[in-house]
């Protein structure tokens, strides 16, 4: 038996059956010494009648009438025997003839209480003025009632007693207990049928009271705790209840919340986890490419440096032949243009694959940001475009201070072309400086441009990768800042909107270590939005 329920239904029947079997015997103990004392007093009542109907008789000494008077009430229902026996134990006059001269037994259970002495009791107690007893298998009730030697007797002529004799006699008479039984078998039927109903009564009640009070919100608790278990942590309980049971499902709603509270921490930890980690992943993906990139460009720079180099020097021993006139003169001049033009480009793949020497020193970031703009001022005389230049007084950076004046020379050139999309008028470029976390100095060049799309963010420094016409360039410049800025130990991150800023992230006062080729200055997971 697993249940709560069932074991308090059975322990409730079980104690309610205890209780009404005690309450049954306890009603018909009360009921059956009521009846017996209800007997008890109609036989003392009718010992006083017989004795007042045969005293005149007895005074008399009229035995016929005594015979006659005792045998009629002796014959009434009810009425076992009547008699009356002398001192001596003879039976003087009975209901029954054929004992009448006969000696009692004094050690029987109708005599024993008043001869259980040498000397009998000439007053008995109440309590020893009758004895229930069995007699043929029925039950009876056997009543003595002294005969005292009255002043009329002992001084009458007939059958005179001396005074000293204070009891003649005693009148003995034995009545049925039959109806009493009776009544007592019919009450204890209707008793154990009263009983039984009762018992069902209550034992239905109380499994219903169990049932409400106990079982069903058990259950309940138990199928919403199994809810809560399978994951549903948004189910409550909600029961309005103010005993222990609505403590527990308060309890258990309280948990619920908190278990609900912690598995959404948990998911945003995860989900933030797992984009740090896919970050992390294209992060890795990129400079591994941009890694391998770089080899290429090394490998291709150096294998055509020197093929480079002998067309420039022929070119242009070839310009300055006399022979040469005309277009073949024009063509001559191309051929050296345009070979200087590759071999600009084999250095910037060089500078892009570290291969230039990094000559390192205190700088000031204001020198270097003015230097910067005096390279594009021709682009403002040009491109109407409004400069500002917030520096404060900052650390010195300890780098290459030509190299970081072309990484931002790069990003400005950059901001312009972007800006030279907007509508005439109301072009901005911002250039501001200022202390970041981790000891870093931030440089950050800001532009009201056109956003960077968000296709294009994740390849802007990758080499030869450009959104610009083929004219205007081969898409090196802002990898070649990459590399520089990562050589430099530093870090490029883009933020992009209404407005799109190049934060060059640069280590104050610290000597220029080469990073390794697993690192990666520009996260695509960092960049609120891009462009180009």
């Amino acid at each position: 038996m697993r249940s709560v329920g069932a074991k308090l239904i059975v322990g409730l029947a079980a104690s309610l059956a205890g209780v009404l079997l005690w309450l049954g015997a306890a009603n018909l103990s009360v009921l059956r010494q009521n009846l017996e004392t209800t007997t008890v007093l109609a036989a003392q009542r009718m010992a006083d009648v017989i004795f007042r109907s045969t005293r005149d008789s007895m005074l008399h000494n009229d035995r016929v009438e005594q015979v006659h008077i005792i045998q009629s009430i002796g014959a009434q229902p009810g009425v076992r025997k009547v008699r009356v026996i002398a001192k001596t134990g003879t039976i003087q006059v009975s209901s029954a003839p054929g004992e009448i001269g006969q000696m009692v037994d004094k050690q029987a259970d109708a005599c024993y209480g008043c001869h259980s002495s040498a000397t009998p009791l000439e007053k008995p107690a109440a309590q020893h003025t009758f004895r229930i007893y069995r007699r043929g298998g029925d039950r009876v009730i056997g009543l003595m009632r002294p005969i005292h030697n009255e002043p009329a007797c002992s001084s009458a002529a007939c059958h005179a007693h001396p005074p000293s004799q204070r009891v003649l006699g005693v009148l003995d008479v034995v009545l049925s207990l039959e109806r009493v039984d009776e009544a007592l078998a019919a009450h204890e039927r209707r008793m154990r049928a009263q009983l039984l109903f009762s018992a069902a009564l209550l034992i239905t009640l109380g499994s219903l009271l169990v049932w409400l009070l106990v079982s069903r919100p058990v259950r309940g608790l138990i199928a919403g705790v199994n809810r809560l278990a399978s994951g549903n942590l948004a189910y409550r309980f909600g029961l309005r209840r103010r005993d222990e049971i609505g403590a527990l499902a308060g309890a258990f709603d309280h948990m619920a919340g908190e278990l609900e509270a912690a598995n959404r921490t948990l998911e945003e930890r995860i989900e933030r986890k797992t984009r740090e980690l896919e970050a992390a992943q294209e992060k890795l993906i990129h400079t591994e490419r941009l890694a391998s990139l770089g080899e290429l460009a090394a490998a291709v720079a150096h294998e055509i440096n020197n093929p480079l180099a002998g067309i420039s020097t022929y070119a242009r021993l070839l310009g300055k032949s006399a022979a040469l006139s005309g277009p073949a003169l024009e063509w001559a001049r191309t051929i050296q243009r345009e070979s200087r033009r590759c071999g600009q480009i084999a250095g910037n793949l060089l500078a892009f694959a570290r291969k230039q020497n990094t000559e390192m020193a205190p700088a000031e970031v204001k020198t270097i940001v003015d230097r910067t703009l005096a390279v594009v001022r021709h682009r403002f005389e040009t491109q109407p475009v409004e400069v500002v230049c917030e520096i404060p007084e900052l650390p010195e950076l300890h780098c290459d201070a030509s190299q970081v004046q072309q990484v931002l020379t790069a990003i400005v050139v950059n901001a312009l072309d972007a800006l030279s999309a907007r509508e005439p008028g109301g072009s901005g470029l911002r250039i501001s400086a200022g202390l970041a976390p981790g000891g870093r100095l931030d440089i950050a060049i800001t532009n009201n441009g056109p956003p960077i799309p968000s296709a294009v963010l994740p390849r802007i420094f990758e080499p030869f990768f450009s959104t610009k016409q083929e004219a205007s360039g081969v898409g090196l410049g802002l990898a070649v800042a990459y590399g520089i800025v990562k050589r430099h130990g530093g870090e490029i991150q883009v933020e992009t909107g209404p407005e799109t800023t190049f934060h060059v992230l640069l280590p104050v006062a610290a000597a220029g270590v080469e990073p390794n080729e697993e690192e990666h200055v520009h996260d695509p997971g960092e960049v609120l939005h891009s462009d180009r």
